[in-house]
């Protein structure tokens, strides 16, 4: 089920950033620089969480999702969302936005670099492209080893990323690197944390315990942002990058 309505998040962008810096979460939302004059993409939008809010705070901008059952659910909405149909090829115009993002999506990609001139075609010289992947020189990496979910999530994971194989990936096909920086979700340090101290389970990211604890939680987020003020490379790895013409 792909619920738009409009969540605590939506209603107070202030309260939710504090929060975010908090709990490490990686939200377009909070760093992605838009105004209302600008085309934005999100490519591989899922159930449309960031792609609605910015929608109803007047951003032009469109999504594309492999999913039909979230296309449908979005365009009944009046969401403009269009099927991917093949994963290589993104289903808008050559330079048609200002402004592309993709969260979680480029690590399970087959053909990186065929993507990465896909995302330079619909983009405008001078527009800017936000990807988030996990990052494979994060700390945490180290620490859990093959407990390293977050980041492995194999099979469905193709590739891992740092900042030395994807700025090059990216400066190939005409993008530049503006700002470079990661951050650890509690979430997903708490995942790993569940395939450490639970090795037999199966159903770690659904299957409460209690780590899920809000109260544990917090303890988590507090202990994490504590450890990563003297921690360079963290779990999840965000890029800004310019094309360049």
């Amino acid at each position: 089920m792909v619920d738009l309505s409009q969540k605590i998040g939506s209603r107070h962008p202030k309260l939710r950033k504090l929060f975010h810096r908090l709990s490490g979460d990686v939200d377009p939302r909070d760093f992605v620089q838009v105004s209302k004059n600008l085309r934005v993409l999100d490519y591989g939008c899922g159930h449309a969480t960031y792609l609605s809010d910015f929608h109803n705070r007047g951003i032009a901008i469109s999504g594309a999702e492999i999913a039909e059952y979230v296309v449908q659910a979005c365009q009944k909405k009046g969401l403009d969302v269009q099927k991917v149909e093949d994963v290589n090829q993104i289903p808008f115009a050559n330079g048609e936005f200002d402004i592309v993002y993709l969260m979680q999506v480029f690590e399970h990609l087959r053909n990186p670099n065929e993507f990465m001139q896909e995302l330079n075609r619909v983009l405008k010289t001078g527009g800017m492209l936000y990807i988030a992947v996990p990052n494979k020189k994060s700390i945490w990496r180290k620490v859990f080893g093959t407990n390293w979910v977050s980041g492995w999530f194999a099979p469905f994971h193709l590739f891992h990323y740092d900042r030395n194989t994807l700025v090059p990936i990216a400066r190939r096909h005409g993008f530049e690197p503006i700002k470079v920086w990661s951050s650890t979700p509690e979430s997903w340090f708490r995942l790993n944390l569940k395939a450490f101290l639970f090795p037999d389970e199966n159903s770690l990211d659904w299957k409460p315990s209690w780590l899920d604890m809000r109260l544990v939680q917090y303890v988590i987020m507090v202990v994490l942002r504590g450890i990563e003020l003297f921690v360079r490379e963290r779990d999840c790895l965000v890029m800004k990058l310019e094309k360049r013409g």
